[in-house]
């Protein structure tokens, strides 16, 4: 009688991890349908991440917390190391996206509301290829420099470099921009303009980004950014992270050439 019943208890299917499973392919499910539903034009940008996202979130938690019941569960059962590995990979699998949008969070609360960067307000570029962008109000750069946590973009201002030429922090500045993954869409050495397209992985949203190359009287090559999201209220301090991210190759460019 008690081997019948041990039989009965190793061939017992763990429902907890089959549970966990389906809903996590439920997860993967929304995640993809929010994605390419805004790349085809199905869902708007909200709809997306605020609901189809945000319930794939709620439910990567559900499935998370089963798997930590259906690993502790499998030990009663009949192969153990592989209830174990399946409840490991899916454990492993939301704690990840669940880590992802986390530090997502993170981001958008340190930095301002913002989705507009520059490194000059007081004389704005404009964009001449993406010219739908609108002119930020008067108190815009107030929130940039001012607003998020820790200021983020307290310090962002043009950057002077010396011993160059503007054309060639220009023609370096077209290979920065390559190595950024961006597509240049305008350029134009006469005006020291270089206009550039960034799509992000996952939802393919657009970003601008407009570089100002000018020399000063003193010799100096000064370089004004701005950086613009063309969907959205907020960046996640990704408009500002670009700015910086082509400050630091573009001093590394010329620092090789100053050799």
């Amino acid at each position: 009688m008690s081997i019948l019943k041990l039989s009965r208890k190793d061939n017992s299917k763990n429902y907890i991890l089959i549970s966990a499973i389906s809903i996590t392919f439920i997860v993967i499910f929304l995640l993809l349908l929010g994605v390419y539903g805004y790349r085809f034009n199905i869902f708007s940008a909200g709809y997306s991440l605020l609901f189809l996202t945000k319930y794939a979130i709620y439910l990567s938690i559900i499935a998370f917390s089963l798997t930590l019941i259906s690993i502790g569960y499998s030990l009663k059962l009949n192969k153990k190391i592989f209830n174990f590995l399946t409840g490991a990979f899916v454990l492993s699998f939301n704690l990840t996206l669940i880590s992802f949008f986390y530090f997502q969070v993170l981001d958008l609360r340190s930095n301002p509301l913002i989705n507009d960067i520059s490194t000059d307000y007081s004389d704005l570029l404009e964009f001449k290829v993406s010219s739908s962008h609108i002119l930020p109000e008067n108190d815009h750069h107030l929130i940039q420099k001012y607003g998020g946590f820790k200021l983020p973009n307290y310090d962002l201002k043009p950057l002077l470099l010396g011993d160059v030429s503007r054309e060639e922090v220009f023609n370096n500045s077209l290979v920065v921009i390559e190595k950024m993954g961006l597509e240049v869409i305008y350029q134009s050495l006469e005006e020291g303009k270089i206009e550039a397209l960034d799509k992000s992985f996952w939802y393919r949203f657009k970003d601008d980004l407009i570089i100002q190359i000018e020399e000063l009287i003193s010799g100096k090559i000064m370089i004004n950014v701005r950086s613009a999201s063309r969907t959205g209220k907020s960046d996640f301090g990704k408009n500002s992270q670009r700015i910086r991210n082509y400050f630091n190759l573009i001093k590394k460019e010329i620092a090789l050439i100053n050799k």
